[in-house]
């Protein structure tokens, strides 16, 4: 564990084991008036087995939980998945309250390589996230292309498809990123999109929401959270808040700081 754990700091500084930054994030907004019996939680991530770890975490505190998952985990259900949970979410006084945890994966070997990650039964470590690996590939060799981004969706392959193009409508020069600086801007490209489904589709003055944005990251000996970035918004007022790492008397990572 504590070779697994140097080898996750030393990739992501303040990372923490999955349990307390999903505890300590739900103590928080459990202060902000986001509670488990009157919220509806969204898991937004990968759809790979790896996540779930925290698809369990997340509903042993939050019960029921919509599945927003997809490959890479960017939120491909777009407007239609998010009316589902807006029009899902429990009641309260006619205001509904919505809380995304939003997740991307990667993995971490002990040896500190990034992107590759021991999978149970297997000899050999395998890419995590596969999907961002194989769209940094395809872009690689569709460099130079100008209609890579303009190709039509393939119906054997629809999702990857739309990953594909969306990574490359944001950073054109995606296939560059290293691995961990590719799952750190797809947080970025999570909440951003996420963000613009809350604004869009649901009402501030009835809907209250929050995105917990992190990296999920795999290691030998167990999963962390190198956290990001806490945007809520309730009655109407909207913050933006960084995720600390947990403290080193054990309390769990707690939003700090406001810068909206």
């Amino acid at each position: 564990m504590r070779e697994t754990f140097s080898a996750v700091q030393g990739a992501f500084p303040g990372a923490v084991p999955l349990i307390d930054f999903v505890d300590g994030q739900t103590r928080w907004l459990a202060n902000q008036g986001f509670l488990p019996e009157t919220s509806l939680a969204v898991l937004a991530s990968c759809r790979d087995e790896l996540a779930a770890g925290l698809r369990a975490e997340v509903r042993r505190q939050w019960d029921f939980a919509f599945d927003f998952a997809s490959l890479s985990g960017l939120p491909l259900a777009g407007a239609t998945g998010a009316r589902a949970v807006r029009d899902h979410a429990p009641e309260r006084a006619g205001r509904v309250q919505i809380v995304i945890w939003a997740l991307p994966h990667v993995g971490v070997l002990d040896d500190g390589t990034v992107g590759q990650v021991m999978r149970r039964g297997r000899h050999h470590p395998t890419t995590a996230c596969g999907s961002l690996h194989a769209a940094a590939t395809w872009a690689a060799d569709s460099r130079g292309d100008p209609l890579a981004g303009e190709q039509p969706i393939d119906p054997r392959d629809p999702e990857q498809s739309l990953v594909r193009r969306r990574l490359l409508s944001a950073y054109p020069g995606f296939d560059t990123f290293s691995p961990k600086e590719l799952v750190e801007r797809v947080v970025d490209l999570m909440l951003a999109d996420l963000w613009d489904l809350i604004d869009t589709l649901t009402n501030p003055h009835n809907v209250d929401a929050a995105i917990v944005s992190g990296v999920l990251v795999h290691g030998s000996a167990g999963d962390f959270v190198a956290p990001r970035l806490v945007r809520l918004r309730r009655i109407g007022k909207t913050i933006e808040l960084s995720a600390s790492a947990a403290t080193s008397d054990g309390d769990s990572t707690i939003p700090q700081g406001v810068s909206g």
